[in-house]
C-alpha cells in the first residue's frame, strides 16, 4: 500500500501542473467557444445598413457627418440591439411613438450586461437589425448619438498602449468577451496623431501561430467584416484593409 503513494503523488502533481499551465495561458485557445445558450453575432443580420440621405435636424446631420463619429454611433447601436433586443417579425409593426420608445429603451440599457431571453425588449414587425436600420436608420443613429457619449475628442492614450503589456491586457480582455459571444466596441488611434478615430465592433476571435485575429464590424464599410490582427511577438496591431495605419503605432481602446 505504501509503495503506491509516490506514484499517486506524482500523478496528482502532474495533473495540478497541467491544470495550471492550461489556466495561466494569456491567450486561451478556446476563444471561439460560444457561450451556452447565447447565439453568435451574425454580421448579415446584426449590423446596420449603409445610411442614406438624412431627413433629421440640421444639428444631427452636422454631428453625424463625420464618418468616424457616425461609425461609433452605429457600432453602439449594433452592440445594444444584440445584447438587449429580440425581433418578432410576425407581430404587427409598432407606431412611430412606440418605435421611438422601443429604440430608446434598448439603447439606454447597460452595455456591460446581456439581457436574458425573457428580459429582452421585443421589437415587433422587423426581422432583424439590418432590416430595421434600412427603414429606420436615421432614428437609430439620432437616438444613439444622444445616449452613447460619442464625443469627438480622442483621449490621450499613448501611455496605455506604448508598451507590450498594455496591449496584451487589451487583447486578453477582447478574447474573454468574444469567447462569451459578447461583441466589444473599440476605438482605434495612432500614437502622436490622435485625430485617427475609427470604431469597430469586434465579435469573434481566433488564435493562429503567434497571432490573434479579431473579426469586426466596421460601420464605415458595412458590406463585409474587417480583420484586426495582433502579432504576439512584436505587440503590433494590423488592419486588414488599412496597412498605412497598422503597426506598433496603432492603439486600441475598449469602449465600455
Amino acid at each position: 500500500m505504501n509503495r503506491c503513494l509516490p506514484s499517486a503523488r506524482r500523478l496528482v502533481a502532474a495533473l495540478a501542473l497541467s491544470g495550471c499551465l492550461a489556466g495561466c495561458a494569456l491567450f486561451p485557445h478556446h476563444a471561439k467557444t460560444p457561450a451556452t445558450g447565447q447565439r453568435a453575432f451574425d454580421f448579415a443580420t446584426d449590423t446596420l445598413a449603409a445610411p442614406g440621405p438624412d431627413p433629421t435636424s440640421a444639428d444631427n446631420r452636422e454631428a453625424l457627418a463625420d464618418p468616424a463619429l457616425r461609425g461609433h454611433v452605429d457600432a453602439h447601436v449594433a452592440r445594444q440591439f444584440f445584447l438587449h433586443a429580440r425581433f418578432e417579425p410576425t407581430q404587427p409593426p409598432p407606431s412611430a411613438a412606440e418605435r421611438l420608445a422601443l429604440v430608446q429603451a434598448v439603447l439606454k440599457r447597460n452595455p456591460k450586461e446581456m439581457s436574458a431571453e425573457h428580459q429582452r425588449i421585443v421589437v415587433p414587425g422587423y426581422a432583424n437589425l439590418r432590416e430595421l436600420s434600412r427603414l429606420q436608420g436615421h432614428l437609430l443613429r439620432a437616438e444613439s448619438w444622444i445616449v452613447c457619449g460619442c464625443e469627438n475628442r480622442a483621449p490621450l492614450l499613448a501611455k496605455a498602449f506604448n508598451a507590450g503589456p498594455g496591449k496584451d491586457t487589451v487583447v486578453h480582455e477582447l478574447l474573454q468577451a468574444t469567447s462569451s459571444n459578447r461583441p466589444v466596441l473599440v476605438r482605434l488611434y495612432r500614437h502622436h496623431a490622435l485625430n485617427y478615430n475609427r470604431s469597430l465592433l469586434i465579435f469573434s476571435a481566433q488564435t493562429i501561430e503567434g497571432e490573434v485575429r479579431f473579426t469586426a464590424y466596421d460601420p464605415a464599410a458595412p458590406q463585409q467584416p474587417v480583420q484586426l490582427n495582433f502579432n504576439r511577438v512584436n505587440h503590433a496591431f494590423a488592419l486588414s484593409d488599412d496597412a498605412t495605419n497598422s503597426g506598433s503605432a496603432l492603439g486600441v481602446q475598449v469602449r465600455r
